[in-house]
């Protein structure tokens, strides 16, 4: 049964709405479905073309803790969340994209461990689901991890999460509201934006929960959207690791940190090759220039070098970004 101590902290849920008519009922359910019930539900009806809209407006007539903001113009999933966070009220807020699902006790669980051990930011761990709700795999970490802002562990701590991908989704995360009262999204990124968004957040040191319990459920939908080449992806991915580097450059020295931090971003880049590959309507010459953009930058180099042999690349990419070489990468990216 959800508890309705009036002395609960009020916690802020932002889902950013589009295209998600297929899911989004499932999606409300499993939030106001909560065991904990002092929520602030807020949808950011994104514009979306479909019954999206409608079925935002019947759930706000049938539970009062939901509201909804409707925006005339597509903003993205960064620009509706930071619609959602200029409206939130709430002490705590949590992020819910609009096809996926929160466990039942997953805010009461959470509520729970910043109230008992006075942490700021609680994270955990993940199922991926299919889009009939089937478990593909899971993301957790072994056991239960702290990192509190004035051990010397601290930084060890976050770039294993790092590394982990514990950091990068905004979602499966409660936050302290000001942590991120004056951060937003970069709605000009379409890729690690959201990776930007929390490291900026965590920028206030805050004292961290990692839980070992997957307590959200993303849906991986065969979309293809992810997959596909944006001219932007590579300068994001240059940006995004660049702003890793300097969130933890005090601390490179630190052998665990600089393993942690350059196997993130060797990955990284191994992950955005095959998109550049696939292009459609840009020449081999083009491709080669984008992806030497990351591979020739001269602060991801060092990183990316010290992790590549133990990164998950094929053996042909680690060459191909050993050597360089322009003529090179034409070849392999026609």
């Amino acid at each position: 049964m959800p508890e309705n101590s009036p002395n609960q902290p009020m916690v802020s849920i932002v889902v950013p709405v589009y295209k998600a008519e297929r899911f989004l009922d499932e999606c409300i359910r499993s939030i106001v479905g909560q065991t904990y019930s002092n929520l602030e539900i807020i949808l950011v009806d994104d514009a979306s073309p479909d019954q999206c809209p409608r079925i935002c407006d019947e759930w706000a007539e049938r539970d009062e803790r939901v509201s909804v903001i409707h925006l005339d113009n597509g903003k993205g999933a960064s620009g509706a969340r930071n619609v959602g966070l200029d409206h939130c009220t709430g002490d705590y807020v949590m992020f819910v994209d609009s096809d996926d699902l929160l466990k039942t006790d997953a805010v009461r669980y959470s509520v729970k461990q910043v109230l008992v051990g006075d942490y700021d930011l609680v994270i955990f761990g993940k199922h991926y689901i299919d889009e009939y709700g089937n478990v593909s795999r899971t993301n957790v970490i072994d056991h239960d991890m702290a990192a509190i802002a004035d051990e010397s562990d601290y930084y060890t701590t976050l770039s294993y999460l790092l590394r982990a991908d514990y950091l990068n989704p905004p979602w499966g995360k409660l936050f302290a509201h000001r942590l991120v009262e004056h951060v937003r999204f970069d709605a000009a990124m379409c890729y690690e934006e959201d990776l930007v968004f929390v490291l900026a957040a965590l920028e206030a040191e805050p004292n961290v929960f990692t839980s070992s319990k997957a307590l959200y459920e993303y849906r991986h939908l065969e979309s293809g959207m992810a997959s596909v080449f944006k001219r932007e992806k590579s300068l994001n991915v240059v940006q995004a690791n660049h702003k890793k580097i300097q969130f933890f450059a005090d601390y490179m020295n630190d052998k665990g940190v600089c393993e942690n931090v350059s196997f993130h971003i060797a990955n990284d880049i191994g992950w955005v090759i095959p998109m550049i590959k696939g292009g459609k309507e840009i020449s081999a010459s083009q491709k080669a220039d984008y992806v030497m953009e990351m591979t020739g930058d001269s602060q991801l180099r060092p990183c990316m070098m010290k992790a590549l042999n133990h990164s998950w690349m094929t053996r042909l990419q680690k060459i191909l970004i050993t050597l360089n070489w322009k003529w090179l990468w034409e070849i392999y990216l026609r």
